[in-house]
C-alpha cells in the first residue's frame, strides 16, 4: 500500500532498439505492468519505460515527464546480466537524473536478471510451449 503522503514512480529501463517494433513491445510490456503495479492497491503512482540508447525516451526525459506530486523514483534495469550498460551506464544515467532532478528521491533497483525466481521463469515459460 502506499504512503499517502508521498507518491512513487517505477521506470522500467530496456536496452532500446533502431527498430520500432522492438520498442513498441517494450512499452506494451510496461503498460501491462503499470496496469498491475499501478492499481487501487499498486506501490506506484505512475509506471513508465525509458530506454537507455537508439530510441527515446531517455532516462531522463522519462523522470521529467513525471508529475510534481511524483517524490520517489525507482529505476528498474530489465537486463538479464550485468555487462557493462547494467555497471557503468545506468548507474551514470540514474546519476545525471539525481543531479537534474534534485528534489526526487531516486533509487537504482537491481536488474531483472538477479531476481531468484528467473530459474522458474524460464521452465514456465518452457513449459507453455512444449508438451
Amino acid at each position: 500500500m502506499m504512503n499517502s503522503s508521498r507518491e512513487r514512480a517505477l521506470i522500467i529501463m530496456a536496452h532500446g532498439s533502431r527498430r520500432t517494433e522492438a520498442n513498441e513491445e517494450f512499452f506494451n510490456l510496461v503498460k501491462k505492468v503499470g496496469q498491475t503495479a499501478s492499481g487501487e492497491n499498486g506501490r506506484y503512482s505512475l509506471v513508465l519505460p525509458a530506454l537507455l540508447e537508439q530510441a527515446p525516451p531517455t532516462l531522463l526525459e522519462a523522470c521529467r515527464s513525471l508529475p510534481d506530486s511524483i517524490t520517489d523514483i525507482d529505476v528498474y534495469p530489465l537486463f538479464f546480466n550485468q555487462g557493462r550498460h547494467v555497471e557503468k551506464d545506468i548507474p551514470a544515467q540514474v546519476a545525471e537524473v539525481m543531479d537534474v532532478l534534485t528534489d526526487k528521491n531516486v533509487q537504482l533497483l537491481k536488474y531483472f536478471g538477479q531476481s531468484e525466481g528467473m530459474a522458474a521463469l524460464v521452465l514456465d515459460h518452457i513449459a507453455e510451449q512444449t508438451d
